[in-house]
């Protein structure tokens, strides 16, 4: 399949790059990353009129879109949820020093619910759209006649590869990337759901955008070794699994 073999080439070449030249911080970091999330959905874009391959990315918005960009907050309180029994309860006063305080009592989790819904419907979702663009649409149509199941478990490995330069170029601890390409896996059958459920791309991106805002809080919230209490970790992993084992009851 030509376009994979192109899409995964790229992500080597510039996670490659990336290592090699560009710095650590300041401006060149999100814009690496945003070339890195768009560079599949170029890619896709260009086959699929190239192939008569068809898939909707925007689309009228129905009750699919509003349930992606809610889910998130709570598969990130399960994760804390199951992240208890592994770490030490911290309070809210690290979430509240990293937004900057904000209101304190039951007004600071409106506040934060506020902050993750903004974020997520902007920042989060230009750069969840670009790599969505190709894996839950160009893709996926290219996989669909697999079923359900047996596609979901491809893509997610196949985006978990695509993942693998950027997260080593990025001096990314050895036990993170291995549960990210865990998590990658995971996430696929919701992703293509929302794909499906939403008739369009953009509900799988913006499940997406809202997973990766909200994974920041388990490992606020509680203390403990990151492998064990983060969301990029055996917390979240185990979040993402009951999730999966609930979507199998419904979805065959």
């Amino acid at each position: 399949m030509p376009a994979l073999y192109w899409v995964l080439g790229m992500a080597a070449l510039e996670g490659l790059a990336f290592a090699l030249f560009a710095p650590q911080e300041g401006l060149a970091v999100p814009l690496a990353s945003l070339l890195y999330s768009w560079t599949p959905a170029l890619v896709g874009l260009f086959f699929a009129r190239r192939e008569g391959v068809r898939f909707p990315v925007f689309g009228e918005p129905n009750r699919y879109w509003a349930l992606a960009l809610l889910l998130p907050p709570l598969l990130a309180a399960l994760s804390v949820l199951l992240a208890l029994p592994l770490g030490t309860w911290r309070g809210v006063e690290p979430v509240q020093g990293a937004l900057g305080h904000g209101p304190s009592g039951p007004a600071f989790w409106l506040y934060l619910g506020g902050y993750g819904l903004l974020v997520s419907l902007s920042v989060g979702l230009v750069f969840a759209l670009g790599g969505e663009i190709f894996w839950r649409g160009y893709l996926w149509e290219r996989f669909r006649e697999q079923g359900f199941w047996p596609a979901s478990l491809a893509l997610g490995a196949l985006w978990g590869l695509w993942q693998l330069p950027s997260l080593l170029a990025g001096g990314t601890p050895a036990a993170q990337v291995f549960f990210t390409l865990v998590l990658g896996v995971l996430l696929a059958p919701g992703l293509i759901l929302f794909r499906e459920w939403g008739r369009a791309v953009t509900p799988a991106a913006l499940f997406l955008s809202g997973v990766r805002v909200w994974s920041f809080l388990p490992s606020y919230l509680v203390e403990g070794p990151a492998a064990l209490v983060g969301f990029y970790g055996l917390s979240g992993v185990a979040a993402l699994a009951l999730f999966n084992l609930l979507l199998r009851r419904w979805v065959r």
